[in-house]
């Protein structure tokens, strides 16, 4: 904290005398020229204003500084429980929102033969990773399937292993299609599913947002994926991190 004492301004003249039409001598002993008093005008006064410039202008960044730093360290408004859930994971393991209680974790959703968006997805999230390595093990990343019957716990973890992504930190979720709905379209509210493009031919499409989930396995906000995204979704997860 930056406390200020107010700053009293004194020059420490005399007023001048009434006029008396009789000239002293000066301190070199010329007798016509009259005597300056108080320091006005001398490098002691002009010292003296730029302390006082330089002392506001602190107190003004500090100010500021304050004030950013507080909106920084607030924690999303947003509050949505996120049901129960549980899955598999890229190593054939049981994994669910119970394994996830107590860390801050985020969510995209992709599936591993999209040659579009999914790969965009998971470069965001490879970056989210790597610039929140200072939150360390209370910071999570999960990545929900919307294609199950294709991208098993195999498929996921060649994924996974393609990418070079650090899977104690990253975990890749598959299951039965009814419960990644369920999951994804009920708790989330993010948007899945499949459209026939053509005769016998279906293309899949989902939601593109990544989702903040706190300790408590509530949703906390939904994030674009581009440059401010990862800015607004790092400083919340941070802030949830240090809530705690």
């Amino acid at each position: 904290m930056v406390s200020t004492e107010p700053t009293r301004h004194a020059s420490g003249a005399l007023p001048p005398a009434e006029p008396t039409g009789q000239s002293f001598p000066s301190d070199r002993g010329d007798a016509g020229r009259p005597r300056r008093g108080g320091l006005v005008g001398t490098p002691v006064f002009w010292a003296a204003i730029l302390a006082l410039v330089g002392l506001v202008a602190l107190v003004a960044i500090g100010v500021a500084g304050r004030a950013l730093h507080g909106r920084a360290a607030e924690t999303p408004a947003i509050r949505i429980p996120l049901p129960a859930f549980e899955l598999t994971d890229q190593r054939g393991a049981r994994f669910g929102l119970e394994q996830l209680r107590g860390r801050v974790w985020i969510a995209d959703f992709i599936f591993t033969t999209c040659p579009t968006v999914c790969p965009k997805l998971t470069q965001r999230m490879s970056e989210i990773e790597r610039r929140g390595r200072d939150l360390g093990d209370a910071l999570h990343l999960v990545t929900f399937t919307v294609d199950p019957e294709n991208d098993t716990p195999a498929v996921l973890a060649a994924y996974a292993a393609s990418q070079r992504l650090p899977l104690e930190r990253w975990t890749f979720l598959t299951g039965p299609l009814d419960q990644i709905e369920s999951t994804v379209l009920d708790g989330f509210k993010i948007a899945m599913g499949k459209k026939e493009s053509s005769p016998g031919l279906f293309s899949i499409f989902h939601g593109e947002r990544l989702v903040l989930v706190d300790q408590q396995g509530v949703i906390r906000g939904y994030y674009e994926a581009n440059d401010d995204g990862l800015d607004a979704i790092l400083r919340d997860a941070g802030a949830l991190v240090k809530s705690r």
